[in-house]
């Protein structure tokens, strides 16, 4: 972002040298939209700041400013259903405030939004998502869930595959030992696969992180497992990054990852998931 509003310096210096250059000039971009929506949940909120030649810096709601001219509203593609989105100016934690507005509805599974930013005038900034979804077809366990294997320095791990799930973003795996359950976050981890994604449990680093996450003795005895549960929140294809990694020095390049229409910023989606398997007698002793 430093590097982009650095470029943009030289630009305005070079346009006040020529007279000949204004970069807001025919560029068709008119908000900046930073939101998503998430499976599961009713209320949704998303940012919204009008391009003008100066920045946004509201600090007081008599701004001039803290008004906009904005309607916002969201369509599920598939019914046609149409949704208001309110507008409220929020303070935000370092004082300031911005355009936010929120809707209420509950987004459903493989069903794409197309969200549409409103001027008077007619001019329209839209952007669209479509909520992950689980694959109809579970493969079989063999399919998702690879041999446990042991390494010389005793781990003890264990591959799962995430068919059609391309960026994980927040991973937990939850633990049943005996009905008593242990959840051990894990994090955006694993690499990428031909249609989906692979990350590795370690079940002897988790065994130790459960003595210290609740307070028990390094060596003090687990129940015996029974099974687990790999809980994923999956991105829309809109957060997607290069590669499938989040590197800053390529996201914050302009337009790498946008999926506004006349504008920038991105509208995405998450949906939750989770997987579970029971352990084998040979696993749970270990």
């Amino acid at each position: 972002m430093r590097k982009a509003a650095l470029a943009l310096v030289v630009l305005l210096v070079a346009s006040c040298d020529s007279g000949t250059f204004d970069p807001f000039d025919n560029d068709e971009r008119y908000f900046t939209v930073y939101g998503f929506v998430a499976e599961r949940e009713l209320d949704h909120k998303v940012r919204v700041i009008p391009v003008t030649r100066l920045a946004e810096a509201i600090d007081d709601p008599a701004h001039p400013q803290a008004s906009i001219d904005a309607v916002v509203t969201s369509t599920d593609l598939r019914d046609g259903t149409v949704t208001r989105w309110g507008h409220r100016l929020e303070r935000f934690a370092d004082g300031s405030y911005g355009h936010v507005f929120r809707g209420r509805f509950l987004p459903q599974p493989g069903r794409t939004y197309r969200l549409e930013i409103t001027r008077n005038d007619g001019t329209v900034a839209s952007a669209e998502t479509t909520i992950p979804r689980f694959p109809f077809t579970v493969p079989e366990p063999e399919r998702l869930f690879f041999p446990y294997e042991v390494s010389m320095d005793s781990a003890l791990v264990q591959d799962v595959e995430l068919p059609g799930i391309v960026s994980p973003w927040d991973m937990h795996m939850v633990y049943d030992l005996q009905g008593t359950f242990y959840r051990i976050p894990y994090g955006r981890t694993g690499v990428r696969t031909e249609d989906g994604w692979r990350v590795t449990v370690d079940l002897v680093r988790d065994a130790r992180s459960i003595r210290e996450v609740y307070g028990l003795a390094p060596d003090a005895e687990l129940p015996l497992l029974h099974a687990m549960t790999l809980q994923v929140r999956a991105l829309g294809d809109e957060w997607d990054p290069p590669r499938g990694e989040f590197d800053p020095e390529v996201l914050a390049q302009p337009g790498i990852l946008s999926n506004v229409d006349k504008g920038y910023g991105i509208w995405s989606s998450i949906a939750s998931f989770q997987y579970t398997w029971i352990a084998p007698p040979t696993a749970a002793n270990r």
